[in-house]
């Protein structure tokens, strides 16, 4: 392409109106959606933390209690395998308390505080 060329395409924009039109809030509407955004990244990545943290205290409590006494990480064992139904539905059940908590619920008040 050469020089004139570009130059009559830079002109051309330059004094022509554009074929469409942004909205008044265009700029506010992007910067709500970035933040929403990267909050969702962010709680995402605390609620991850927190499981992870909890899943790495309680290794290290059974891994502790393993090799003082073993007999009650068995016995928590057998009981854990013989109610795996209703220890599982607990565990779904609190580890979705968190998520909603830490996740939804601060994501669903912020967008009904930008929308204002």
């Amino acid at each position: 392409m050469n020089k004139n060329a570009l130059d009559q395409i830079i002109e051309d924009t330059f004094t022509h109106e554009p074929g469409f039109r942004l909205p008044d809030d265009f700029a506010q509407k992007v910067t709500a959606r970035l933040k929403r955004r990267s909050q969702w990244k962010s709680d995402l990545s605390d609620y991850l933390n927190i499981n992870a943290v909890v899943i790495l205290i309680l290794t290290f409590v059974g891994g502790t209690y393993y090799f003082i006494n073993r007999t009650i990480v068995i016995q928590a064992i057998t009981f854990i395998s013989n109610n795996i139904l209703a220890v599982g539905s607990l565990l779904l059940i609190l580890n979705f308390i968190l998520f909603a908590d830490r996740v939804i619920l601060p994501l669903l008040f912020n967008r009904w505080k930008i929308n204002e």
